[in-house]
């Protein structure tokens, strides 16, 4: 019988195909520990997990640009040629003296305004020719279940790389696919920005696309989930939270294949970390329910396991004044400068 594949993509920060897959299989493989019946489990026994990196696409770049020498906005600016980005082009301007330049380059946070103007359809072009080798390559004699799993950034790359590959039309010209081959099983967005993201590049967003579950999205069960104290997934930054009624999809999809999952659980000081959202019991049993066929713990099983999860008190009242003490302005720049504020809040020695 062939395992069902899971295609995951990372976020922000400096991250392989092999360390981003390390991390959601390891975090997968904590959450099973807790549970006594199935300890002998391995995730990466039961799913084929194909990891996509991008990261070396921004490195190439943030070498050039530490090699020219200019700021940032100047660098992007100079080297957008004739790309129309009508929301990034003012907001440029802000960056060169604001956020310690010097500094600023050298940090992954920039990745964030690469992608939105002088990498975004390199970085894209790149994704969905990864998945297109998946999907009708490397599994095409094979009847199999097809995942998505995006962290982060990587949320809206994906969003953005599936909204190009994708179309509802029954013969799709060269480079593309229908939505039904394949049609993904399960799609797992964490701290989801594919709304911020598009609203600047001028991109189709996600309420808008064919990124959506239902016949004529490319997913028949959508999970959207976020954590409170993650600063990536604040609501004052465009987040992505549709609404039964709203228009996205139909209402009867809406309740029985869109899955929004919140949580305030703080088990790592990086609550932006993908295994700490892996981990969380509230994502830890639908997740590895779905993607894994032999995991389904009785009731009372799942309540042991989840009194394993702990939470850190002293984590929770430091991000908790993290959140309160930081007044971000709602744009870009304010996007931007929290990011970078987070970076250095996770870096520090709080004990």
């Amino acid at each position: 019988m062939s395992k069902d594949v899971l295609i995951i993509l990372h976020g922000i920060g400096e991250h392989t195909a092999d360390s981003f897959e390390k991390e959601v299989v390891d975090a997968a493989n904590n959450a099973i520990q807790r549970y006594d019946s199935y300890k002998q489990l391995k995730f990466e026994d039961v799913i084929d997990v194909r990891s996509i990196a991008y990261d070396h696409i921004f490195e190439e770049e943030r070498k050039k640009m530490a090699e020219n020498g200019s700021t940032v906005s100047k660098y992007i600016s100079d080297n957008l040629g004739n790309v129309d980005l009508p929301n990034i082009i003012p907001t440029l301007a802000q960056f060169d003296k604001s956020f310690g330049d010097d500094d600023f380059k050298n940090t992954h946070v920039l990745d964030v305004l690469l992608y939105l103007s002088i990498l975004g359809e390199r970085v894209r072009s790149y994704v969905l020719n990864e998945i297109m080798d998946i999907v009708t390559h490397d599994y095409k004699d094979n009847n199999v279940n097809y995942h998505i799993l995006s962290h982060s950034l990587g949320t809206s790359v994906m969003h953005d790389s599936l909204a190009k590959l994708y179309t509802v039309d029954k013969n799709p010209p060269k480079g593309k696919l229908n939505v039904r081959s394949p049609h993904f099983k399960s799609y797992w967005t964490f701290a989801n920005v594919s709304r911020l993201v598009t609203h600047f590049s001028g991109l189709t967003g996600p309420f808008e696309s064919i990124v959506k579950p239902g016949h004529t999205g490319v997913t028949q069960t959508f999970y959207n989930i976020y954590n409170e104290f993650d600063p990536i997934a604040f609501d004052i930054f465009k987040r992505f939270d549709p609404q039964k009624g709203e228009g996205w999809i139909p209402d009867e999809v809406f309740e029985d294949q869109y899955n929004k999952v919140v949580t305030k659980a703080v088990s790592r000081k990086n609550t932006h970390s993908i295994m700490g959202y892996i981990e969380d019991p509230l994502v830890s049993y639908p997740f590895l329910y779905t993607l894994m066929g032999e995991f389904d713990p009785s009731e009372d099983e799942q309540k042991t396991a989840n009194a394993k999860f702990k939470s850190i008190e002293s984590e929770l009242e430091k991000i908790t004044h993290f959140k309160a003490e930081h007044h971000i302005t709602k744009d870009l720049k304010g996007f931007v400068k929290l990011l970078q504020k987070f970076d250095i809040y996770i870096k520090e020695d709080l004990a």
